[in-house]
């Protein structure tokens, strides 16, 4: 079934007044070849159990900082987000998602340069992100629990060139290559794709679980002693203890958990929305999945999607922090780094809790293909919102350009490719601001990403009012709580939550977003810039319109047809 979105404007004049009279649109030519239970698991791989910093970056300053809590604290509020994204999603099942939604419930200009500055630009940062992801939680830990093992040096420098800003750029590279290719050629292949990312994921995880639930943290110590030597060689002082020269370096002395710290674990929670946040991400292709109309549907996959993650994410927190020792994660990520050989990432922390190869491959492959999966869905995300903005007439025609016989945008794959998949790779992994590595800035994505949530969100509170003659024919519009709606509900409380998380990433340091010292605000400055030239082009792209005859405006008046 073809998706009938807006592809173009064309125009008819009255002979004697030469006034626009209509215009009209085609159907864009995407098809509906994914299942819900597919974008079921394209939401989850999308959220990113795998991410490492959802699980260590706030013990590094918050050591108290209870992370299993704060990840389930983030998914309960996330789940309401989610909930208008259900909502919004089955009543208007469109290709661009978020773009469509705030356009249309909000305003044309607001939601066209919000969204253009989330996914049209920051997610430039997300692509050579993927990348990244491939190189240091899969194929580094991989070749270098291989060495470990059979004791060959050729793998040990093999995980250590995938571990450097070479190793990551390139497999940007080549991994963006790949997905573009593929998802060019058709994307029912990456649908089929996915089952093995899918399933090589979960058995992965289960694998990955099982392992950290078995081995006591005398034996992890043992084990990541052993891989610390084989990798390093002996320490400076002789001996071979690198789990507690990492807490020595830090100044501490204790491994296991530390007082309970309230404002960390309320932390944990602005990290983990860099995952968490993500609950309504496959509506961008909202237009290629089947029984998208179905509010069941859509919160089987935006709720069920979001909690069955948010579960996910909390057990594997709690079941490493267990076994690895509260205190010596706080260590290894803060004053203690240096002391570690290898960075204490989950997937490479998971790979010493085993010496039979074949457990490590299994281990290993299931976080690759969800490495793998985050750089095809991000090129998916990033196509998908620019067609929608480019049949609705504010991007160029080429960009909505969709090969009849591939049902895909073969042009809008190829801009992305150059522009993430290399040109901001090489950005994100060489570049510094002000002597601050940009890697540093990784976070500020999920800042620019809130402010986007927060629009859908306050969309979605709106609905019933900006657009009653959609609402009122919605599937979620039977669903109150008293006399307010419950989509009007769950918006407000998604906003709020939005608003919170926003006020943390502006004002708080250890996040990334806002730099101490020479750098300021930097990331916020380049952030607002964006948003205000995005503003500017829409303006100025609607007065060019109107200038040879188009209302751009005429086109958000309207809900593309399914």
């Amino acid at each position: 079934m073809a998706d009938a979105d807006i592809d173009a404007f064309t125009r008819r004049s009255e002979p004697a007044t030469g006034q626009v009279q209509v215009f009209t649109r085609r159907a864009s030519g995407l098809v509906r070849v994914m299942s819900p239970y597919s974008a079921f698991a394209y939401n989850i791989l999308n959220i990113g159990v795998i991410f490492p910093w959802v699980y260590i970056t706030t013990l590094a300053v918050y050591p108290g900082a209870n992370v299993w809590e704060g990840i389930l604290l983030t998914g309960g509020f996330t789940a309401f987000l989610a909930v208008v994204y259900a909502g919004l999603a089955s009543a208007m099942p469109r290709t661009g998602g978020d773009y469509v939604f705030q356009s249309r419930t909000l305003r044309p200009w607001f939601g066209f340069a919000i969204v253009m500055t989330v996914i049209g630009t920051f997610f430039l940062q997300w692509q050579a992100l993927g990348g990244w992801l491939v190189a240091t939680l899969g194929f580094g830990p991989l070749f270098t629990g291989l060495g470990v093992q059979y004791g060959n040096a050729t793998y040990l420098s093999w995980g250590t060139w995938f571990l450097s800003a070479s190793g990551a750029f390139w497999t940007t590279v080549v991994a963006s290559t790949i997905a573009a290719a593929v998802l060019i050629k058709s994307f029912r292949w990456f649908v089929q794709a996915q089952w093995v990312m899918w399933y090589g994921f979960l058995l992965s995880f289960i694998t990955m679980i099982v392992l950290f639930v078995a081995t006591p943290t005398t034996t992890f110590i043992s084990e990541y002693n052993h891989a610390a030597f084989v990798i390093a060689g002996p320490l400076s002082s002789g001996g071979t203890d690198y789990y507690h020269a990492v807490l020595t370096a830090a100044g501490q002395t204790v491994a296991g958990p530390r007082a309970f710290s309230i404002l960390g674990t309320l932390l944990v929670a602005p990290v983990a929305l860099t995952s968490l946040g993500w609950v309504g991400y496959a509506q961008e292709q909202a237009g290629e999945i089947q029984g998208a109309t179905s509010l069941k549907n859509q919160m089987f996959i935006n709720v069920g999607g979001g909690v069955t993650a948010m579960a996910m994410m909390a057990i594997l927190a709690f079941v490493m922090v267990n076994t690895v020792g509260q205190g010596w994660l706080s260590a290894a990520y803060g004053g203690g780094a240096g002391a570690s050989p290898f960075l204490p990432y989950f997937s490479n922390l998971a790979a010493v809790l085993t010496s039979n190869p074949i457990v490590l491959i299994i281990l290993l492959f299931g976080i690759l293909m969800n490495a793998i999966q985050v750089v095809f869905n991000v090129i998916v995300g990033w196509t998908r919102v620019t067609v929608a903005m480019s049949i609705d007439g504010v991007l160029p025609k080429i960009v909505s350009s969709v090969n009849p016989r591939t049902h895909t945008p073969v042009a809008a794959h190829l801009i992305f490719l150059v522009l993430g998949g290399v040109v901001y790779a090489w950005v994100y992994n060489f570049a510094s601001i002000g002597g601050v590595p940009w890697t540093t800035y990784t976070l500020a994505v999920t800042a620019v990403a809130t402010v986007m949530y927060i629009g859908t969100a306050v969309g979605g509170a709106l609905f019933p009012k900006t657009r009653p003659e959609i609402y009122r024919v919605s599937p979620i519009a039977k669903y109150k709580v008293g006399p307010i709606p419950l989509i009007t509900l769950c918006g407000v409380i998604a906003a709020g939550f939005s608003v919170a998380m926003l006020y943390w990433y502006l004002t708080n340091p250890f996040l990334g977003v806002v730099q101490a010292g020479n750098n300021g605000y930097w990331s916020m400055g380049i952030m607002a810039g964006i948003f205000i030239g995005w503003v500017a082009y829409y303006f100025i792209r609607r007065a060019y319109l109107k200038s040879v005859g188009v209302n751009l405006e005429l086109a958000y008046k309207e809900i593309p047809p399914i």
